[in-house]
Parts: C-alpha cells; sequence; structure tokens
C-alpha cells in the first residue's frame, strides 16, 4: 500500500536535552572557523588573535556567572567538568574520603561518583523530597569528618526544580568543604552569582543555551586543590590540556551575552507560556500528576508530567509520529524500561514514574507550538490500538523477529536502517502519521491469526 508524503508540523519540546544554535551564534561560529583558525597557544598573530578571541569568550563566560575571567576554564562540555569535579578532588585527597551528593543528580554526576566509590570512596546519595528539592539539613546531617566534596546541581533537568543551593553553600562553608554546584540546566535561564552560592566548583554547557555542542565551562574559584582530568599540556592553567576549540568557544560566549540579555523577559516569557499550557492540560487530563517545586523554586520551562494509566515511552512515540519531539526520564534496557532515577528519587511510585514525559521549553518554544501539542495529544492519548506496542531494536528477540503472530514496523530513518541493517520481515515505514496504516497493519494481522501482536520498532529518545 503506497501513501502520499504528508506534511507534518515539526514542534520541539525537549530544550532540557539540547537547544537550536541561535542565528547569530551559528553565524560566529562559522565566521570564527574560517577566519581565526590559529592555535591559541601559538606566539605568532594568527595564534595571539585566537587567545584574543578565547580571553573574550571567557569575560563573557564570568559575566554570566559574576566571577572573574581567571576562574573559568574550558573544557568539552558538562559531563567533562562534572568528571573533573568529581574525580579531581578525589585523587587530590588521596584515593579516599567521602562525598555527598543526590540521587537526582544527573548521571555524569552519579557516575563518577560510582567510578570513585569502586576506587575507595565513600558516597553519601540524598533523596529528595516529592517536590523535587534536596533539603539542606539532610546534607549537614550527612557530612562526616572525612567528607572531602559536596555535590549538589543548581536545577534538576528532568522536573527543573531549583536546589537550595545558597543555603548548602553556607553549610559547606561551615564545614570547610568544597562545593560542586551542576549549573548545566539553570545556566542562562536564572541569574548565577558564584559567591552567593559560595561554590568551588561550578560547571555549565553551551548547548542548553543555544550555543554548540561540545564545549563548556568549569568555574573553580581556587581555594580547593584537585588533580586534572585531562594532561598532557599546559592549556587552561595547566587544569585542561588539549589545543582550544577557538570556534566553539567563542560561539559559547556569543551564547553567554545573548542569554544574559535576554534572561529576564525569557523568564516571564516561559512562565506565562507554562500556566496557559498546564491550565488547558489539567481540563484535558483532570488526573495528571505534575512533578514540580513551588514557582519562586521551578524552572518555568520544564514540566515534567504523568500521565496515569499510560506509559511515558508510549507518549513520547506517539506524539513523535505528529512531529512533536519530547522525552523520558526512563532508561530502556535488553528486558524492560527502567524508571527515572530522578523519579524514583522523589519518591515517586515507579508506576507513575513509568507514565511521565517532560516537556521543555526554550527560546524557540512559542504558543503556536503548546496548541500543535494540545491538538495531537488527545489522540496520543486515546491509545494504540489492540495489540500495537512501541519497542526499541533492542527488545526484538528472535522469538519476536520468527513469529508469525507478529507483525514489524520499522520505523526508524533510512540511514539507521542503513547503518545497522534493515529488521527482517518488517515493513519500513516513516513514523510521520503511522496512523494511516492501522488499517493496513489490521488486514495483515486478521490474515495471520486472531489476537497477534503488533510490534513497532521505535528508536529511544533520552534527555540529556
Amino acid at each position: 500500500m503506497k501513501h502520499a508524503l504528508t506534511w507534518v508540523r515539526k514542534v520541539y519540546l525537549d530544550h532540557a536535552a539540547t537547544t537550536p544554535i541561535l542565528p547569530a551564534v551559528r553565524k560566529e561560529l562559522a565566521k570564527i572557523a574560517a577566519k581565526a583558525f590559529g592555535n591559541a597557544a601559538s606566539l605568532h598573530s594568527r595564534g595571539r588573535q585566537a587567545r584574543g578571541i578565547v580571553d573574550q569568550a571567557r569575560r563573557s563566560v564570568a559575566d554570566l556567572l559574576g566571577c572573574h575571567p581567571e576562574r573559568i576554564l574550558f573544557v568539552s562540555g558538562g559531563t567533562e567538568a562534572n568528571n573533573a569535579v568529581v574525580k579531581g578532588v578525589f585523587l587530590q585527597a588521596g584515593g579516599k574520603g567521602h562525598i555527598i551528593t543526590s540521587s537526582i543528580e544527573h548521571e555524569s554526576v552519579l557516575g563518577a561518583c560510582r567510578q570513585v566509590e569502586r576506587l575507595g570512596a565513600r558516597v553519601t546519595r540524598l533523596s529528595a523530597e516529592r517536590d523535587g528539592r534536596v533539603r539542606p539539613d539532610h546534607v549537614k546531617a550527612a557530612l562526616r569528618p572525612d567528607t572531602i566534596l559536596i555535590s549538589v546541581m543548581h536545577a534538576n533537568n528532568e522536573t527543573g526544580a531549583i536546589q537550595p543551593v545558597n543555603a548548602i553553600g553556607a553549610i559547606a562553608r561551615d564545614a570547610g568543604v568544597p562545593l560542586h554546584v551542576d549549573a548545566v540546566q539553570s545556566a542562562g535561564k536564572i541569574p548565577i552569582h558564584v559567591d552567593e552560592i559560595g561554590c568551588e566548583f561550578l560547571t555549565l554547557s553551551a548547548h542548553k543555551i543555544n550555543g554548540p555542542k561540545g564545549v563548556g565551562a568549569l568555574f573553580w574559584r581556587g581555594g580547593a586543590a584537585w588533580q586534572p582530568l585531562v594532561y598532557g599540556g599546559d592549556q587552561e592553567q595547566g587544569m585542561r590540556a588539549g589545543t582550544e576549540a577557538v570556534h566553539q568557544i567563542a560561539a559559547f560566549g556569543l551564547a553567554c551575552c545573548l542569554a544574559t540579555q535576554r534572561m529576564d523577559t525569557e523568564y516571564k516569557r516561559l512562565a506565562a507560556l507554562r500556566e496557559r499550557l498546564l491550565k488547558q492540560l489539567r481540563v484535558m487530563v483532570p488526573d495528571l500528576v505534575i512533578h514540580e517545586a513551588e514557582p519562586d523554586e521551578q524552572l518555568p520551562g520544564t514540566l515534567n508530567l504523568a500521565f496515569p494509566g499510560h506509559q511515558g515511552i508510549h507518549l513520547l512515540a506517539g506524539l513523535d509520529c505528529h512531529g512533536v519531539a519530547v522525552s523520558i526520564g526512563s532508561a530502556c534496557t535488553a528486558d524492560r524500561i527502567e524508571p527515572s532515577h530522578v523519579l524514583l528519587g522523589m519518591g515517586v511510585s515507579e508506576r507513575e514514574a513509568l507514565s511521565s514525559i517532560r516537556v521543555s521549553m526554550g527560546t524557540t518554544t512559542n504558543w503556536s507550538d503548546l496548541a500543535h501539542f494540545l491538538r495531537v495529544l488527545p489522540n496520543v492519548l486515546r491509545g494504540l490500538p489492540q495489540g500495537l506496542a512501541f519497542l526499541d531494536p533492542q527488545h526484538l528477540t528472535e522469538a519476536r523477529l520468527q513469529s508469525a503472530d507478529s507483525f514489524m514496523v520499522d520505523m526508524r530513518f533510512a540511514y539507521e536502517r542503513l547503518l545497522s541493517g534493515p529488521i527482517k520481515g518488517s515493513a519500513p515505514w516513516s513514523p510521520i502519521h503511522i496512523d494511516r496504516h492501522f488499517k493496513a497493519i489490521r488486514y495483515q494481522l486478521l490474515r495471520r491469526s486472531r489476537g497477534s501482536r503488533v510490534s513497532l520498532s521505535h528508536r529511544r529518545r533520552m534527555p540529556g
């Protein structure tokens, strides 16, 4: 059966995962790559030109954080910066000591903590309350004489809950323990003043504020020693070896400038969009559950929504078929869908966590985008035809592939099929408006056997 291609509106509501590069930033990136390609460590004029561009970008990042430029170190992104702090402090402490973090941190912090734990560290992971926030008194109670680091994020990537980092910073200062703050999700969205927080380290990433991927920054106050993660050169004050990516750093600096300029107006704009969207969602889905903090403790652009009786992965896939990009915090494994560690860390039940999706807005989001989301959502919530399920390709066991009771649709993009090969016996259909194929699917199933099951192989979408 052949179908004419149908134009589908594309709505991007996954800004917490990554953001589109703004036109001005993209232009800056291309300009510097073409005209200022020198090595910033070289002494000739091309090198000095590159050094000046890097230094200017360093000032722009420092302005966003309210610190001196020399306290900014450029790295490849938030993941590297977080690993550098956790591992660097641990190594400086002689490969021992106690670290306090939370169970709702980004995987780059949790993964680094697991690694140093295997090497001899002791790690305390604090739970959050149902509002998604860690309590400062829990941090204080977890302190030990051998505590070498406290690592608590500024705003959570799945719920948008803003953590009480100022209060935690005061506790850390009184105890003489360095505080690391992962500000990847909050930078450029709410004001950050490192002196008010009192943190020793703070990390951020360019691609979360409409800059390019592959570049980020680490604020280091200079009071606590740590060992570099990357050796082999004296770049970045000898704390991060490697030739600076001048074009990416320049684009990052401009992205910081633009974020600083729009922060107040953008916050108000997103807060208004959030309120309007939630008002209509509550009418449409009376039993909707919103995982959020109080308004003044919440990023307005991030909404974590639970739809009782539904699977988050099915909602993601269904919305994707209508051109709407959202995300889930759940992890897709070979055997099952694992619920979000963030929601579980807040005390949310596994069932509720698996029914959740994240809708995250950004600079390019407007009400027209949200109106389209609201238009297609009822179709998705009505559910899938009986016997139909969305699966990740890794779930396609040999038994499923060979079963006469399955009709499989390969919804991957053409390049994905070229890279990993087609799925034997599947129909290579586009995910766009997959519902137009339902009659054909039912016909095929009736030809085979009653009660057959349809498997739609769908690429997994995850938050960053």
